[in-house]
């Protein structure tokens, strides 16, 4: 288990911009490399969010909501998660240099007694190492993104004809109003860039009703072409519904016709999928089959995860992966280095974190 070399100490404030919480100073780092932490994310019945604002190497004291318009800070943790700022005129971003590649054997498996081994002491030199001249150009850097389930995910384009189709092969299974319905969308006409005319194959399985497998498919088509309002579909009644109605997708109205993206109820759960999996879905194990929020958040970290997981001790081993953070004209480096605190507590975040001036 990794545990952190050693505490930073808790001065007064240091300079930086202004915020909407008060920021925790922390001792500027007077040798590179210096660790930060740890810094506890709470429990997993209890998380909290620590805001970490990389100019003044200082915590930010924020509720969640005002977190989500602060410009102040620049990386959060909550537990096993990091994501970054983009509330700030230029999104913060994220771009692993790709260390520690030995972690891994020839076919992208764990080698788990590398990730036991390193230590912060053996993994620093791989941090200091890093100088401006490592610092790829601004499009090498990615950023946390809003992303969706269904979204634009119904559709194939071409890049060489231009040719819009339907993606018939996904499907998608929704929880809304307490039943299911799986669907997928089988055509698309298209006026100009947007939807002149969209087929839904549709098919109900009402729980409410006692029905355990979905029913025989419906077709839907919907003209949307010169379109005045956006276009609502009711899945329990397969047809057209109005915004009044407990409507469950909705297609939103453009210039010419309908947006190529599908929206789903915001009370609505969804899962995406093919057409054999599933026949029905066993309602005592639907809590354990994924379905989500139509609307989720794409994390820069998620494509290169910092940790591996041991699922014999069932702890965290930091992968020591030293990643860019850049921030305005600054680009910053970053290492986790444990997880832990010193009694072994799970969700105790330390890191080294410098600019890069050289």
């Amino acid at each position: 288990m990794i545990i952190p070399a050693s505490m930073a100490v808790l001065l007064s404030a240091c300079g930086g911009s202004s915020s909407n919480g008060s920021a925790t100073p922390v001792e500027e780092s007077s040798t590179q490399g210096e660790i930060f932490g740890p810094f506890s994310t709470g429990s997993t019945s209890e998380p909290t969010t620590v805001y970490f604002d990389l100019d003044t190497q200082s915590t930010v004291e924020l509720t969640d909501e005002e977190a989500a318009t602060d410009t102040t800070w620049d990386i959060a943790f909550r537990r096993t998660k990091v994501w970054l700022n983009t509330a700030q005129d230029s999104p913060v971003s994220l771009y692993f240099t790709g260390n520690n590649a030995d972690f891994f054997d020839a076919d992208g498996n764990v080698i788990a007694e590398m990730f036991t081994a390193a230590t912060a002491d053996s993994e620093l030199e791989d941090y200091t190492a890093i100088t401006l001249a490592d610092v790829p150009d601004a499009e090498s850097f990615t950023t946390d993104e809003d992303a969706a389930v269904v979204g634009t995910s119904f559709y194939n384009y071409d890049m060489t004809t231009h040719i819009v189709s339907a993606a018939d092969d996904v499907y998608y299974i929704v929880f809304s109003d307490s039943n299911y319905t799986k669907f997928r969308v089988t055509d698309i006409q298209t006026t100009g860039r947007e939807i002149g005319e969209i087929t839904f194959e549709i098919a109900h399985q009402s729980v409410l009703d006692g029905q355990s497998e979905f029913a025989a498919a419906q077709t839907l088509t919907v003209q949307t072409e010169a379109c005045t309002d956006d276009t609502y579909i009711d899945f329990d009644t397969q047809t057209t519904a109005t915004a009044a109605d407990d409507w469950d997708l909705m297609l939103t109205c453009g210039d010419s016709g309908a947006a190529f993206s599908l929206t789903l109820a915001d009370d609505a759960t969804v899962i995406k999928t093919d057409g054999q999996t599933y026949s029905g879905i066993d309602t005592a194990a639907a809590p354990y089959m994924g379905f989500t929020s139509d609307a989720y958040t794409e994390y820069a970290f998620d494509a290169a995860p910092w940790y591996y997981y041991d699922g014999t001790t069932h702890l965290l081993y930091s992968q020591f992966g030293v990643y860019l953070i850049q921030v305005g004209e600054v680009t910053y480096k970053f290492q986790i280095t444990s997880y832990y605190d010193d009694a072994g507590t799970s969700g105790n975040f330390s890191f080294r974190a410098d600019a890069i001036t050289e």
